[in-house]
């Protein structure tokens, strides 16, 4: 029995919602009836009996430690960030502040992911048939045990784009992996990356084979979050996020106080520089200035004093981002940050979706990667290919085939979606958003496990 679940994006608490440890006793509750359900398998004659099986494998697909959206990379040195050239002992010690921070905001969620890799997960260890008098009695056909057996879960972790860091091949790096590793109660080797594709691992590669599964997160296939050859270096995804997505709600808040006009009261400017934190969880982000316009009427902050707030500060982080080396380099992107720059001095707030509009990826539609599970699917010998990135998640048929025992079989693309708060605009009334929290949850089993039922997914909404 294989899960895999992507892109949590748990975070240090510096930006952004994110999901509670609610969640984690769902998905608990949730992969100990899978495993129950795992246990139930069929004979030769197709006859059904009760077996517990003895382990299960969890892949965490990347995007798990959010390293990226944290505030404490605003004000940073440029040795420390992300795209520095030459990491200095003060980039480690960032990267391990950010990580220690996430554990520690997590900490409660983590405890149960770790209890369920030290055997908190418990089946029954027989089933029986009931008696006439039981059936009659409680309408059940068979009974279980009294006693339970734990089932053991080795949990690897994968990474994506916003905790590549743990792929860095250096030793100035063990100390955190190894760090998450107790943490999690991961199952990763200590001293040694995280493996990106899913062959880096020799064991994760003969997880997803045995269950006919090709598994990685997904973000190769974005060029905007992901910069050949290597998963080890930094992307534009990267200064977007820090630069621009991080970097907005705190300078707007510095202009809104520093405003010689009153933009309203303190509850309401916390209240707005708050959910100003929650555009990165917009889809698509151009329905920012929507999204900013119902949180103003909200708060009932003055609107004139925001849109010169707005304007001013992004004034000053676009200058900061066009000069970012990353960006320079980008002869192109620098071009339509200049002219974004240009144009602030005009600002309104309707202004705000054309300028993130320049970021290179806007999701103004429903974003699939089954184009890419196709291609991929072409070289590759298994039955599902699962990958996260998107945050959509999906479940899409891509072709059917006779397999060498002339049995007929299906290739199918599943997305794994996301963990975390998610905002969509109402359709009966274009001005409104609704709010929810996102999981999803993927399982694949051997022929002899679930009566040979190969694959399940499940995807919950739960409300903030």
């Amino acid at each position: 029995m294989l899960v895999i679940i992507s892109d949590l994006h748990l975070t240090d608490g510096t930006s952004g919602e994110i999901i509670s440890d609610s969640a984690f006793r769902l998905f608990k509750n949730r992969i100990s009836d899978m495993a129950y359900d795992a246990s139930w398998r069929c004979d030769a004659n197709n006859q059904e009996y009760y077996q517990a099986i003895e382990q299960m494998d969890i892949i965490l697909l990347g995007d798990i430690l959010d390293m990226i959206r944290s505030e404490n990379w605003n004000e940073a040195l440029d040795t420390i960030m992300p795209w520095t050239k030459q990491r200095q002992e003060d980039f480690f010690e960032n990267v391990e502040k950010i990580a220690l921070g996430v554990l520690k905001f997590n900490e409660s969620s983590f405890n149960i992911l770790r209890g369920i890799s030290e055997g908190d997960i418990r089946i029954p260890k027989e089933m029986s048939r009931a008696n006439p008098e039981e059936k009659l009695a409680y309408k059940i056909k068979y009974k279980a045990s009294e006693e339970k057996v734990s089932v053991k879960a080795n949990i690897y972790y994968m990474v994506g784009n916003h905790d590549w860091f743990f792929y860095i091949n250096d030793l100035r790096i063990n100390r955190i992996r190894n760090r998450v590793i107790d943490e999690l109660g991961l199952a990763n080797e200590k001293d040694k990356p995280f493996p990106y594709a899913y062959n880096d691992s020799k064991v994760i590669q003969q997880i997803q084979e045995a269950h006919k599964v090709f598994a990685e997160h997904g973000d190769r296939f974005d060029k905007t979050n992901y910069e050949p050859p290597h998963r080890d270096a930094s992307s534009l995804g990267d200064v977007v996020v820090i630069k621009l997505l991080n970097e907005i709600p705190k300078k707007i808040e510095e202009c809104l106080r520093k405003s010689p006009q009153s933009a309203g009261t303190e509850e309401d400017i916390n209240k707005f520089i708050k959910q100003l934190r929650e555009i990165d969880n917009l889809r698509p982000y151009s329905l920012a200035p929507a999204w900013i316009t119902q949180v103003l009427k909200d708060t009932k902050l003055n609107s004139e004093v925001v849109n010169n707030a707005i304007s001013d500060a992004l004034g000053l982080v676009i200058e900061e981002f066009r000069h970012n080396e990353i960006i320079s380099e980008n002869k192109l992107l620098s071009l339509k940050m200049k002219i974004a720059e240009w144009v602030t001095d005009f600002f309104s707030i309707e202004t705000l979706g054309d300028i993130i509009g320049h970021f290179g990826f806007s999701r103004d539609q429903f974003e699939s990667y089954k184009k890419f599970a196709i291609e991929v699917s072409k070289d590759e010998d298994k039955d599902y290919f699962v990958m996260g990135h998107t945050h959509y998640a999906e479940v899409v048929p891509m072709n059917s085939y006779v397999d060498n025992n002339k049995e007929k079989r299906s290739k199918i693309y599943i997305n794994t979606g996301t963990w975390r708060s998610v905002h969509f605009q109402g359709e009966a009334d274009k001005s409104s958003f609704v709010s929810y929290k996102t999981m999803s949850i993927a399982g694949f089993f051997k022929p002899d496990e679930r009566k040979g039922r190969a694959f399940e997914f499940w995807t919950g909404y739960l409300a903030l």
